[in-house]
């Protein structure tokens, strides 16, 4: 995703070096007892349900349409989830990337995005991506999809838990 401007590109257009994404990583980073890293990217799920299922562990997996090109971040790199208010709510860390068609997506990653069972999964994001779609393509089995395995670092149980 290619943006005119100086800050570092990110899934929601919010950048890495906002003040209220860096200040949510050093609240992160002194309740976890260590420094973290500069996040790589910022982004938001589609339902604050989903960034919830992600803080309690039930969500540990993603599935992202288009696949962003150049890729801006990697394996063991650190990001941001925001809420639906825009505001920071987590901290997660991918674990690994797949890409593949939509339609070969296995249903033990589908499942691992805790979205109900793989048909549901299937269903829910072609109705969403046809939904938000901006440039007017159609989503379908044969599109390529970017599945991402993640932990949830900060927030965990017993941590500080933001309100969203």
């Amino acid at each position: 995703m290619a943006q005119a401007s100086t800050q570092p590109a990110t899934m929601t257009g919010k950048s890495v070096t906002d003040p209220e994404v860096l200040a949510f990583m050093d609240k992160a980073s002194e309740a976890l007892g260590y420094k973290l890293p500069a996040p790589k990217d910022v982004y938001s799920f589609a339902l604050d349900l989903h960034t919830q299922n992600a803080i309690d562990g039930k969500k540990t997996a993603t599935t992202s349409w288009p696949i962003p090109k150049p890729l801006h971040w990697g394996i063991g790199d650190y990001s941001v989830g925001l809420s639906q208010a825009g505001k920071p709510a987590m901290i997660m860390r991918t674990l690994s990337f797949v890409e593949c068609r939509f339609g070969d997506v296995a249903e033990d990653f589908a499942l691992a995005e805790a979205e109900g069972d793989y048909q549901e999964y299937h269903d829910g994001h072609v109705e969403w991506y046809r939904r938000s779609d901006p440039n007017g393509h159609l989503f379908n089995d044969d599109s390529m999809v970017l599945c991402e395995r993640f932990e949830c670092i900060y927030p965990r149980k017993g941590i500080d838990p933001p309100t969203l």
